[in-house]
């Protein structure tokens, strides 16, 4: 008679591993659990058009606020523009020469004897603003030479510090000293100078002024040819 095993509750041992065998381990995919109801889009939509309706609402002030401002510095703009172009157009100074005076004109003495001075012109030029609306300041500096019988008999500066002459003001008057050489004053020269007839001379001026108003300021160089007599 046979005699039986009772089954065991224990699972049956796997077979021993072999180096051959390969394992596979499955891993689940991603799952969605919960999807978000559609009534949830419709109130992110609402508060997306809430917003853009609040950023309209307060860029509308701003804008009108700007507006006015804008206009009102274009109307400024064109008037300046349209003064500047017509009421402050500068208009350069008028010169007149009212009095040269000579001293030492006599040539130094042959030999080089005895004490001799060099020539000196002490000549008075006389400025007139034309601008009502405008200033005009002279700089310090500048050339100034007079011509006689085409040489340049003087040389000095055109002004000896700077002048500031106001619109609608009176003339100003610029003494200019020119120092002569002895060397250029020649008999012929000396000849002509001496005597009571008229003499014709050229005073020749290079400055600098600047004009200023409200509505402009502008630097000009002046180029002055004084005919005299």
């Amino acid at each position: 008679m046979e005699e039986r095993i009772p089954p065991s509750d224990k699972p049956p041992l796997p077979p021993p591993p072999s180096s051959l065998e390969t394992y596979v381990v499955q891993i689940p995919r991603d799952q969605i659990y919960r999807v978000p109801p559609p009534e949830h889009a419709l109130i992110i939509e609402s508060h997306k058009r809430n917003s853009s309706d609040q950023q309209k609402t307060c860029r509308r002030p701003i804008c009108w606020i700007l507006l006015p401002v804008f206009l009102l510095f274009a109307v400024v703009f064109a008037a300046v523009m349209i003064a500047r172009a017509t009421l402050y157009t500068p208009v350069p100074p008028e010169f007149t020469v009212t009095r040269v005076m000579g001293r030492n004109l006599a040539p130094p003495p042959k030999g080089g004897g005895g004490s001799h001075h060099q020539p000196e012109f002490d000549v008075t030029l006389r400025a007139k603003n034309p601008n009502a609306r405008m200033s005009v300041s002279y700089l310090a500096g500048g050339q100034a030479s007079l011509v006689f019988k085409s040489k340049k008999i003087g040389k000095g500066a055109a002004v000896r510090s700077a002048v500031r002459q106001e619109p609608g003001g009176g003339d100003v008057d610029f003494p200019v000293v020119l120092a002569g050489n002895g060397a250029s004053l020649t008999a012929e020269i000396e000849k002509s100078l001496d005597g009571a007839a008229e003499k014709s001379m050229v005073l020749q001026i290079q400055a600098a002024a600047e004009m200023n108003s409200w509505a402009r300021n502008e630097r000009r160089d002046l180029k002055i040819n004084c005919e005299l007599k």
